[in-house]
């Protein structure tokens, strides 16, 4: 009885640890156990869904998908991984040994080849390897090839798009995956997974660009035509709509075929227009000459004295390609003078210089949906030395990308207004509806109508009596701007020598501007002028147009134009607007050398309004958006005394001018010794003051 006992309490002890141990298996490391069995038991394939297409603006298709089929595995059923991995390199053309090493794997499910062709596809197929199968995929294809290469960009073999729009917009466009799932059983048998385990595919939307596919191809054929008769490093031509700020064309050289792109060099990848800076040389003249004459600096009727070709500022000498003597304003930008335009620069000084440069859109961002674009350089005006305000005003001394300077110019055509670039027009569903669309946005104010016509106007001489004359075109008047610059080499103290960017911006035609075109063309042979370079190009480019059916690309462009007038202006970290020409606190700080917090933000907001109210000449106000709920009473026409600035510090008379609305400008540092307006004279707000420092 006693032995019956002990085995009775011995089979209960061993129940309670059995039953514990299931406890702790099912309830414990239940979650964890089935986590390993789902991963051993279920083979889950993705399968990419269909990618939209990438459409010109007119609506031709610059991408396409191919249904192909790609060879895969699962390893578990394989009987002969050796045999299998022998036959499948005789038809595939891999090697062998690599095909055994996937095919020995302890997994559920591997890819042997993507994408094959449809004759190996076949060829697999018929072979009959038990656990190796074809599944149905697409692939990314382009048409065209290389054309628009650098903006469409490319995907992965998975369908992930990894540069141009591919990559900036492939949320749009790669669609949701289809998801396939198998259930493997003990002895390794592949069965339907149960119901509901297959997503069905969405495919992606469509993107229509705003580049036109016939423009593009111009484009990059005059420019390839160009860099390899100049034997040149590289080039970009870039055509935009200055009313829309749509970008119709952008051309790099050298390209790359979007369908085999692994076979390129990765400098042919790189989309010039946005990633590389350059000095712009001769073509900065324009906004020099913008700011010239929106700040009063110089007039048509100013004359400066080039001298024989060589002038010392200072301790530097700055040279012209030959003599001019003495040239007006206007004769000093026909013939690209850069003494000329130091003088100029020096009249305007170093922070309008600054500050227009920055309004133009260098030293910033433009945000088009293109990766890699770099912000170009700009120092501001407290790293400069005493050359660079004259050397600047000459395109030297700031490096700007392909886009800023198509951008700078098309405010310049269109009547003052830096628009925003864009690169996608629209995004489309599947049965064609406008689920995203771009709108023509102004940025900024740059200069006032009045002053770009003046520009634009001194810019028709160019071609026709200064250094672009093989720009000119028969049909009508263009207008536009040489620039050769000298190129910086890293490691090279200053210039490199035989080393220049040849350039050529201009717009047409130049009384109704269509289109602004842009050529650049790197390190070519010789002196590389622009004249000689880069301004055939924009002629042809411009004669192939006009000369074709598709004339209206640069004749009817003009159907949606900026607003006349602005009522608010956005007063951005990135740029300034033209309300008052005042630096952000951050840039002031950097000019001044004082704190951020000794300006008064709020006194230059009702300067700015009242400013930008009286060069428009109307009684709307340009006030910066973050104090548009600023009381107009507070900014009023009224007159007020000027008060005495003399014997305070800059940094107290920058808040008392600031508090009263006054823009104050100076010279030196420390305490102030003199002032223009006098003490009591009568001034605005908004009026420009002076003071000179010791």
């Amino acid at each position: 009885m006693r032995r019956l006992g002990v085995a009775l309490v011995f089979a209960l002890a061993v129940w309670a640890v059995i039953v514990v141990r299931l406890v702790f298996i099912q309830v414990v490391h239940g979650p964890r156990l089935a986590g390993y069995a789902e991963r051993q038991q279920v083979v889950t394939v993705e399968l990419a869904p269909d990618r939209g297409v990438i459409f010109d603006r007119n609506l031709i298709p610059l991408t396409d998908n191919l249904d192909v089929h790609s060879v895969c595995a699962h390893p578990r059923e394989v009987d002969s991984p050796r045999a299998a991995a022998r036959s499948l390199a005789r038809v595939l053309g891999g090697d062998s040994r690599s095909y055994r090493e996937l095919l020995s794997k302890n997994t559920g499910f591997v890819w042997l080849e993507r994408q094959v062709s449809p004759a190996r596809a076949h060829a697999v197929a018929a072979l009959g390897i038990k656990g190796v199968e074809l599944l149905p995929e697409t692939k990314r294809v382009y048409p065209h090839g290389e054309r628009a290469c650098h903006v469409i960009g490319y995907t992965d073999i998975d369908g992930r798009g990894i540069s141009g729009v591919e990559q900036q917009m492939d949320e749009w466009l790669r669609g949701t995956p289809a998801t396939v799932e198998y259930h493997l059983d003990c002895v390794q048998q592949r069965s339907p997974a149960p119901s509901g385990s297959r997503i069905a595919p969405e495919d992606g939307e469509s993107v229509v660009l705003t580049i036109d596919a016939v423009l593009q191809e111009i484009c990059e054929v005059e420019l390839e035509r160009a860099i390899r008769e100049q034997e040149a490093k590289g080039g970009t031509v870039i055509v935009q709509d200055p009313w829309t700020g749509e970008i119709l064309a952008m051309a790099n050289w050298p390209g790359f075929d979007c369908n085999r792109f692994s076979r390129y060099a990765d400098e042919c990848w790189r989309n010039r227009a946005v990633t590389d800076q350059f000095e712009p040389g001769s073509t900065f003249k324009v906004v020099t000459a913008c700011a010239a004459i929106e700040t009063g600096a110089a007039d048509e009727k100013s004359v400066y004295y080039t001298s024989q070709g060589k002038r010392k500022f200072g301790s530097f000498t700055i040279r012209d390609v030959k003599p001019h003597g003495w040239l007006t304003f206007r004769k000093a930008l026909t013939k690209s003078s850069n003494i000329g335009f130091a003088q100029i620069g020096g009249a305007v000084g170093k922070i309008p210089l600054y500050s227009y440069a920055r309004d133009f859109g260098f030293g910033c961002l433009t945000a088009i949906n293109l990766p890699g674009e770099v912000r170009g350089t700009l120092r501001p005006p407290a790293d400069w030395s005493r050359r660079s305000v004259h050397t600047i005003a000459i395109g030297q001394e700031i490096a700007v990308t392909a886009l800023q300077l198509a951008g700078a110019y098309s405010a310049v055509a269109n009547g003052g207004y830096l628009m925003e670039p864009h690169i996608v027009k629209a995004v489309l569903s599947d049965d064609g509806r406008v689920l995203e669309e771009s709108q023509p946005c102004v940025v900024r104010e740059v200069v006032r109508p009045e002053v770009a016509a003046v520009v634009r106007d001194m810019m028709k001489d160019i071609p026709v009596d200064g250094t672009g004359r093989k720009a000119a075109v028969a049909e009508f008047a263009v207008a536009g701007k040489t620039g050769t610059a000298q190129k910086v080499v890293p490691g090279i103290r200053g210039y490199a020598p035989g080393k220049h960017v040849s350039s050529f911006a201009g717009f047409a035609p130049a009384d109704d501007p269509g289109v602004v075109i842009l050529v650049v063309v790197d390190e070519p042979k010789g002196r590389g002028l622009g004249g000689e370079v880069a301004a055939p190009v924009f002629r042809r480019i411009v004669e192939r147009v006009v000369r074709s059916s598709g004339h209206e690309l640069i004749l009817g462009r003009r159907n949606a134009r900026p607003a006349e007038e602005l009522t608010t202006c956005s007063l951005e970290p990135e740029g300034l607007g033209l309300a008052g020409r005042l630096m952000d606190e951050a840039d002031a700080q950097q000019v001044a050398g004082y704190e951020a917090a000794d300006y008064d933000a709020a006194g230059y907001a009702l300067a700015a309004g009242a400013l930008g109210a009286r060069r428009s000449g109307s009684d709307c106000l340009i006030v910066p958006a973050s104090f548009a709920g600023t009381d107009a009473d507070e900014i009023g026409e009224a007159t007020i005394d000027m008060p005495d600035l003399v014997g305070m510090s800059l940094r107290r008379a920058r808040r008392t001018a600031a508090g009263l609305g006054l823009v104050l400008s100076f010279d030196g540092t420390g305490l102030v010794r003199s002032q223009s307006p006098r003490c009591g004279s009568a001034v605005m707000a908004g009026d420009r003051i002076r003071v000179e420092c010791r």
